[in-house]
């Protein structure tokens, strides 16, 4: 057994792992050759450090999401860093986190009911967003293109799923202003223990921000009911359906933080990752009937979401390891995605992977994604419309070492600096 491997017989704790940490740079960057070694020694281990039990095998990821008894999700968006007096004083001490009310933070037997509400209403919304994405996204690349050089994060990523969820739930252009900010935060005071005091409290303040500005919206919608998202819950409550206002503002809530970080890090893996592999670049340019596969590649190798955290209800046996009640568990989706199990080498990146869509990356079961569909589509947008309006498009920095946000939820990347061949424009 690797010597990283031990055992913590004091903490009844077997085994624990002293080498894996989510939150090291290295780690954000790339986790996977240490977590290849734990599904072969470890697949379930404890991490002393952050007091999280980590679960690494697909197999297992999965039975994670069938169980939805034993493995709550009332517990998972704790924040990580405790209030400030400054916070305290604006709300209080038992102010929460504007999650409580949301399927990210629900168990049976009111997730079920809820989701399929959400779910009806979601696919109600969605015609119509190919057009508006089409237009949306030519517009931001009009605004850079003739520069030939750019940062796609901030000037084509963000905005492109800000501006699609925003248009989702009817907030105006004007008020998306932070809502890159806002998701940032999230998973920051959720998924970081490494955040300054000052950090820390203006997370805390801006999501009190954010939550005012939630209901906010919804009693504009209320009083003035528009063809989105937020209009159509209101209708579904006003006609009968069991929600609540404080569940319809939670799940905007969640709409906007796991909604936009999550889809525009992808869109930004899937550009570098095509951009250091030319050869395939250049094939799914030249055949776009290869790029629903590669994006199921994509969102396979350089997921979403790396990971989620369960709270124990009841003791559960996962191979060979007892996870006990009241313990927290982080469940690596990334890793599940690399299980040899599943995928031929896995590590690497394979445009003709035919099974590519047996990733976890938007849960499974019960818990699968409801945006699932819309960030597949926001994805393909973005790849078509960056392939047909930035030829020779290239690396500034070969060799720039990328650069993450501090989160064993999402780590996203900070910065895509590219070059194009700028178009001649026709007199």
């Amino acid at each position: 057994m690797n010597s990283s491997v031990q055992t913590n017989g004091e903490a009844g704790r077997c085994p624990f792992h002293s080498a894996f940490d989510p939150l090291e740079p290295a780690q954000i960057a790339d986790p996977f050759p240490i977590l290849a070694k734990m599904r072969e020694e470890s697949p379930v281990f404890y991490m002393e450090k952050y007091d999280l039990w980590v679960v690494t095998r697909r197999e297992d990821v999965l039975a994670v999401y069938k169980d939805m008894v034993s493995f709550s999700n009332g517990n998972a968006h704790k924040p990580l860093s405790p209030k400030s007096q400054a916070v305290i004083d604006r709300v209080g001490e038992d102010w929460p986190l504007p999650v409580d009310g949301s399927l990210n933070a629900m168990d049976p037997p009111e997730h079920l009911p809820l989701k399929r509400l959400f779910m009806s209403v979601f696919h109600k919304a969605l015609p119509g967003m190919d057009e508006w994405l089409d237009e949306k996204l030519n517009n931001l690349v009009d605004r850079f293109v003739d520069a030939g050089e750019a940062d796609l994060v901030p000037t084509f990523f963000w905005p492109t799923t800000v501006g699609a969820v925003a248009h989702l739930i009817g907030a105006a252009d004007s008020e998306t202003e932070r809502f890159n900010e806002w998701a940032e935060n999230w998973f920051e005071l959720t998924g970081s223990t490494l955040l300054s005091p000052e950090r820390a409290e203006a997370c805390w303040m801006a999501f009190i921000d954010f939550e005012q500005w939630a209901y906010a919206l919804l009693e504009a919608r209320r009083l003035n009911p528009q063809h989105d998202l937020i209009s159509k819950l209101i209708e579904a409550q006003q006609s009968g359906a069991a929600i609540t206002d404080r569940q319809i503002v939670t799940n905007m809530v969640g709409m906007v933080a796991a909604g936009t970080d999550t889809t525009a890090n992808t869109i930004a893996q899937m550009i570098y990752t095509l951009l250091k592999h030319p050869d395939q670049l250049q094939r799914v340019r030249e055949n776009p009937e290869l790029r629903p596969q590669m994006i199921e590649e994509i969102i396979r190798l350089r997921l979403p979401i790396r990971g989620v955290v369960r709270t124990m209800t009841q003791d559960v046996e996962m191979s060979g390891v007892t996870l006990p009640k009241g313990a927290k568990v982080y469940i690596h989706l990334g890793s599940a995605n690399h299980d040899s199990s599943m995928f031929a080498n896995p590590d690497e990146f394979d445009i003709e992977r035919t099974n590519a869509h047996k990733h976890v990356s938007f849960g499974a079961f019960n818990r699968a994604c409801v945006g699932a569909p819309l960030a597949r589509l926001e994805i393909a947008k973005a790849l078509d419309i960056i392939l047909d309006r930035l030829p020779g498009l290239r690396l500034v920095d070969e060799s720039e070492q990328l650069r993450y946000t501090e989160s064993m939820i999402v780590p996203s990347l900070k910065s895509l600096r590219v070059r194009w061949d700028v178009p001649r424009k026709t007199v």
